[in-house]
């Protein structure tokens, strides 16, 4: 009983929604954004400027991940820059105190732990997803300040320079590592009990419930899986810049929700996927370099950022009502 009705929940998710939502409008407006990029800056068209823009795009695509699923289920992780902020500053200090090996275990032990705790304020006690994740956002941010001082002591350990800067048959490893992790994550969505759980979850809590799916349990696992994927990127950046500094994680938050919206995934869940948030990571990178070009400030690109999302969930919006 309970596989038929996940089975009909799976009509309205992964590849039938992908369908609808037409995601192939996304990835043309992709192209068409990095098209005008290139004639407003014709070294944009280079080879090295699209492998440059990639891996920029894959810390912030990785982010998106866990983003992803958290909004799918009707949350949102606002915890998730200070998540990727605490995975990098630690990673080098613990790595200076302990070696590098014990610190990655130690960061991603802490990125599965407070996405627990994220989780479980959520399923259990009730705490809106936007207040809960603030409130750790808030810790995090407090816990890496005194942690460090304020002064992160240490650098990349080799094994992260090589995964932020190394390359295999000519792409960088950063965007390897974001495409083996995006394959994993539209299989996990679309083709298994764990994604039709999860898409049934945002659909409607009370007939999932009703169905027999633990809504408990998937809902913590998903805030996990977004406390891990933001400690990596965190440390993946690490690796690219080879050292860390207190808010590395501060315009990151912004963009994973903007990444999510313009990749089509409903904003109260249910509908969408990370097909969509991965052309969505790139196209902020798209609009960044095109605001580079003009010289635009950070404040100037939050403002573009904002209105990009509520243009996008008018225009979901309008399409929806057709429907």
């Amino acid at each position: 009983m309970e596989q038929v009705k996940l089975k009909s929940l799976e009509n309205s998710s992964a590849i039938n929604v992908f369908k609808k939502f037409g995601i192939l409008k996304i990835y043309l407006v992709m192209t068409g954004l990095y098209m005008v990029s290139g004639l407003i800056q014709p070294n944009y068209f280079s080879v090295d400027h699209i492998m440059q823009l990639l891996l920029i795009s894959s810390f912030l695509g990785i982010v998106a991940i866990g983003q992803t699923l958290v909004i799918l289920t009707g949350g949102l992780d606002l915890s998730v820059a200070y998540m990727l902020n605490l995975g990098a500053v630690i990673m080098t200090q613990v790595s200076v105190e302990h070696g590098g090996t014990i610190a990655l275990l130690v960061m991603l032990s802490a990125g599965l732990v407070f996405g627990a705790l994220n989780g479980i304020g959520v399923a259990y006690l009730h705490i809106s997803p936007i207040i809960m994740t603030l409130a750790m956002g808030s810790i995090l941010k407090s816990v890496t300040y005194v942690y460090t001082s304020g002064n992160p002591k240490g650098t990349a350990p080799e094994f992260l320079r090589f995964l932020g800067t190394g390359s295999f048959l000519g792409i960088k490893m950063a965007i390897w590592i974001w495409i083996l992790l995006s394959i994993f994550v539209v299989v996990l969505l679309s083709k298994t009990t764990f994604g039709r759980k999860l898409y049934s979850i945002g659909t409607n809590a009370n007939v999932s419930y009703l169905s027999g799916v633990k809504n408990n349990y998937i809902i913590i696992l998903v805030y996990m899986l977004s406390g891990l994927f933001s400690v990596l990127a965190g440390m993946m950046l690490v690796g690219y810049y080879g050292l860390s500094y207190i808010g590395m994680g501060d315009t990151f938050l912004l963009p994973s929700i903007a990444a999510v919206v313009i990749g089509g995934t409903s904003i109260m869940g249910g509908r969408g996927g990370y097909a969509g948030s991965l052309a969505g990571a790139v196209i902020i990178y798209i609009l960044m370099s095109i605001t580079t070009v003009f010289d635009m400030n950070d404040a100037g690109r939050e403002i573009i950022y904002g209105l990009v999302i509520l243009i996008v969930l008018f225009l979901y919006s309008r399409e929806a009502n057709k429907r």
